[in-house]
């Protein structure tokens, strides 16, 4: 490495003492058979007239195995008023010598301005390596290399360019046993795998090379990024080896200037939508509604900074669930990035649901594309406008569904049969279904009579005759004691069905009837009773209830383990209430 490095110093420095065109090759002196080296040609022309007409020609490399190559472009501005520029190229490639003797390696050329430049060819004398018995031997791990290859090695801050990684042996059954490829997971630059499928096969001059795996690099900072090896694993012998590639560097850009106020760090081009996911539905004031923010396009979603929804008196939200659905391709991660907001109006009428600015930097037109702030304006109803819109039919479809909700009936097993020939009919399978439906109707109504009978309960208790008022309040408390189990065993079947919509509002039909035994017209008026009758424990158990219901009320997701407990503390805690 420090030989190599010398002679890149060495060569920069003759750009002071040749004139506007420089071309050199470093001096390899004696090598073995099979021993890799490093030969690096330094390109560099100086002047804003100067103009390349032919790409650097290297010289004939057939009497050595090409193991890899790499170059770097640089741009050095001497004087940008006077326009003093340097360009300048660095082309590294990596031999192995096949035969011994003394090889010649020739001169590398470039045409600038209609005059032919070259460099000074020079002999390497080649020496048997003894420990190699043959030159098509290739049995252990150090006969196949890995090479990182990156297509755009100058880019802007956040801006996506494609690496490969490839492997050259000479043994075509080297191939098939690498495997497990791990790249770095780094601080100032993200790596995303594009692809691990290998491609086909090919061969140069005697040395093969496969492409074992395709990166997406998205650098994070400024500067030059040096992007770390991508390691395998080569099976050899039934042993595993590990082989790594060698490491890369990225000439990083700071965006240019008059980026927006409000841009955060969206590299790309991409396009925002704002949507209610239940438009069908009327927004009612103090419900929930799901708010989605959709960002797609291509770029740098994996990373990309959403913009947030903003602050107002009329209305609340939660945390949003951020899913992403991506494909990496060559402009970047094409998709989508979704944001799934829970929003609750606090009043009614029209209510503008407001999202931050956005915008991104387009690296294609190199500009800055502003594309403003997204904003929802929902009108929000009260209940009573909402019943109040609704025709006939569809209160009495709305009361049937509500009935028939809070009816606890079976399940119906039916039996499933075939007919195997129109002519012959099981008729007993027919008769034992219609007798199973006959006795789902007769249970049917004998569950709205007995709901019939509750409702009537009250009145012939009020009506009851009783000697002494403990009495009447002794009939009373065993009532209510009856229909707070049948209320905690009816929220125990909501939550077991998952039916948490129903178990919310059968929640605070209980919380109605418990304020009304103890003649509380008041939430306030409800927690001066639970003070001076149960205690501050027992308020301070009920507030904390109270807090856990909302909480869950209107988040996008209920899990068992937090329902369970939610049902559990509901029951415990009533039960001490209504004793």
């Amino acid at each position: 490495m420090k030989k190599q490095l010398s002679y890149i110093l060495i060569l920069i420095s003759a750009v002071f003492t040749y004139g506007q065109v420089t071309l050199e090759m470093s001096n390899v002196k004696d090598q073995k058979v099979n021993q890799r080296f490093t030969l690096t040609v330094l390109l560099e022309i100086s002047g804003e007239n100067m103009e390349q007409q032919t790409p650097l020609q290297m010289p004939d490399f057939s009497k050595f195995d090409i193991i890899g190559t790499a170059s770097e472009r640089n741009t050095i501005i001497l004087d940008a008023k006077k326009g003093d520029v340097i360009n300048q190229l660095i082309y590294q490639i990596v031999l192995a010598p096949k035969q011994t003797g003394r090889i010649k390696i020739g001169s590398a050329l470039v045409t600038v301005n209609g005059k032919i430049y070259k460099t000074e060819p020079f002999d390497i004398n080649i020496r048997d390596n003894e420990k190699v018995n043959s030159v098509a031997d290739f049995s252990d791990r150090n006969d196949i290399y890995l090479n990182l290859e990156i297509e755009d090695k100058v880019v802007y801050k956040n801006e996506p360019t494609i690496a490969i990684l490839r492997a050259y042996s000479r043994n075509y059954d080297n191939f098939r046993k690498v495997g497990k490829i791990h790249f770095p997971q780094q601080r100032n630059a993200n790596i995303k795998p594009v692809s691990f499928a290998k491609s086909e096969i090919e061969s140069k001059s005697g040395l093969a090379s496969q492409i074992i795996g395709v990166f997406m690099i998205f650098p994070s900072e400024t500067g030059t990024v040096e992007i770390n090896p991508i390691s395998a694993t080569f099976t050899s012998a039934a042993k595993a080896n590990k082989i790594s590639s060698n490491k890369v560097h990225l000439n990083v850009k700071k965006l240019p200037v008059g980026m927006p106020q409000h841009f955060k760090n969206a590299v790309g081009q991409f396009n925002i939508d704002l949507l209610h996911l239940r438009s069908e539905e009327i927004p009612e004031i103090n419900k929930p509604l799901n708010i989605i923010l959709k960002v797609t396009g291509s770029g740098n979603l994996a990373s990309l900074h959403l913009p947030k929804i903003l602050n107002s008196p009329d209305y609340i939200f939660f945390e949003p669930k951020i899913t992403a659905q991506t494909v990496a391709k060559k402009n970047g991660l094409t998709g989508s990035r979704i944001a799934e907001y829970v929003v609750v109006p606090k009043k009614s009428g029209p209510v503008t649901i407001k999202f931050e600015d956005f915008s991104f930097f387009d690296p294609e037109q190199k500009k800055y594309i502003d594309l403003g702030s997204k904003e929802l304006m929902i009108n929000v109803k009260t209940p009573a406008q909402i019943a109040d819109a609704k025709t006939t039919l569809e209160r009495v479809n709305d009361y049937t569904n509500t009935v028939l909700e809070t009816v606890n009936t079976p399940v119906l097993q039916t039996t499933n049969f075939k007919i195997k020939d129109k002519e012959k009919i099981n008729w007993k399978v027919v008769a034992g279904n219609l007798t199973l439906l006959a006795s789902s109707i007769m249970l049917f109504l004998f569950v709205l009579q007995r709901r019939e009978k509750k409702k009537s309960l009250k009145p012939v208790l009020i009506s009851k005759s009783t000697t002494t008022i403990a009495e009447t309040e002794e009939v009373i408390r065993k009532n209510l004691s009856n229909h707070f189990e049948e209320s905690i065993e009816y929220l125990k079947i909501l939550k077991d069905n998952k039916d948490f919509t129903n178990f919310f509002m059968a929640y605070d039909e209980l919380n109605r009837l418990t304020k009304e035994h103890h003649y509380a017209n008041t939430e306030a008026d409800f927690r001066t009773f639970l003070e001076q009758n149960k205690g501050r424990q027992v308020l301070e158990q009920y507030r904390v209830l109270c807090e856990q219901i909302q909480i869950e009320k209107y988040a996008p997701f209920h899990s068992d383990d937090q329902m369970d407990d939610l049902y559990n503390s509901i029951q415990t805690l009533y039960s001490e209430i209504n004793k």
